[in-house]
């Protein structure tokens, strides 16, 4: 039996493959508590940005786009995080 992350001569690696030597080891936790603060900040600045200038009232703009803001952001930092991406 082979380690799937040992590239064997002649055999291509799926794209599957690929990505699960990509991510970082089991040791580390999957979804740390920092992880969302990045989206948070980003969605409240958005809003805060929105209320001030005028174009929009802060509740409503953190609701949306802020949750969708939110969500992006969580999801690029945690697999930029789990990537490893320098």
């Amino acid at each position: 039996m082979t380690d799937t992350n040992q590239h064997e001569p002649g055999r291509r690696l799926s794209a599957r493959e690929l990505l699960r030597a990509a991510f970082v080891d089991g040791e580390d936790p999957r979804f740390p508590l920092w992880l969302p603060i990045p989206g948070l900040l980003a969605a409240i600045g958005w809003a805060a940005f929105e209320s001030v200038t005028g174009a929009g009232a802060f509740l409503s703009t953190a609701l949306w786009p802020g949750v969708a803001i939110f969500v992006l952001v969580t999801l690029v930092v945690f697999f930029g995080w789990q990537l490893d991406i320098d």
